[in-house]
């Protein structure tokens, strides 16, 4: 019985997984294979695989927006690392005020919350070239990624990554609904390993149902009209 129910977990989180793939570089211009997706509950749980993996005991120095998304500090401050507010203005992110000694870089390109901005195309080029010369680590927070007001929406910045520094992380709560309470994690392939170890060690399997729904939906096309159509609203 126990070998059927996980042949049934594997089967409906590997085509989640296919579907998630198809999506993002369908809707976020992400070009990545199912094998790159890490299927999460939701974004605050990638915030603290993240934390868990990439804090090296309590010597990280962790860079974040301010005023930002508690979830996200707050998951690596548990972590130990240390936290670094670096201000945002009128272009997100103030990039040249982030630490040189910053081993990690929180940021939310996208839809910058609560203030709203999206981080320019300049502040992420030089996002990119800060990470480079300081060996740094971007986690990129695609909240409302899909949605923006009056114009397309940008790209991610995970689509400008030829470094592998960029962790992306989506969640279908703003697409869809927040209870769903499922989103992901695309990792550079050297994290890929350790990332699905530190979830299997606290969380084996999701809700099958919610997952196998979530998979038919986007599979379907269901999930791209939905954000057409919300996207028109």
């Amino acid at each position: 019985m126990k070998k059927a129910q996980g042949a049934f977990t594997q089967r409906w989180i590997t085509a989640l997984r296919e579907a998630i793939a198809r999506h993002v570089s369908f809707a976020r211009a992400i070009s990545c294979s199912a094998d790159e997706v890490i299927v999460t509950s939701g974004a605050t749980q990638a915030f603290a695989l993240l934390a868990q993996v990439l804090v090296d005991g309590g010597a990280s120095k962790v860079a974040g927006e301010w005023p930002g998304y508690p979830a996200t500090i707050n998951a690596f401050a548990a972590a130990g690392a240390e936290l670094l507010h670096v201000p945002v203005y009128a272009q997100g992110l103030c990039v040249e005020q982030i630490p040189a000694d910053a081993g990690i870089v929180c940021v939310t390109p996208s839809h910058q919350s609560p203030c709203g901005v999206a981080l320019s195309p300049s502040q992420r080029g030089a996002l990119l070239d800060h990470a480079q010369r300081s060996n740094a680590l971007i986690i990129e927070d695609d909240y409302d990624g899909e949605f923006r007001y009056g114009v397309r929406p940008l790209d991610a910045l995970k689509t400008q990554d030829v470094q592998g520094r960029v962790f992306y992380v989506g969640t279908f709560s703003k697409s869809m609904f927040p209870s769903l309470r499922l989103g992901c994690i695309i990792a550079p392939g050297w994290a890929r390993e350790a990332l699905v170890a530190a979830e299997h060690a606290t969380d084996l399997h999701g809700n099958d149902v919610v997952q196998s729904a979530l998979a038919a939906f986007i599979s379907e096309g269901d999930l791209a009209r939905h954000v057409r159509r919300m996207q028109r609203e």
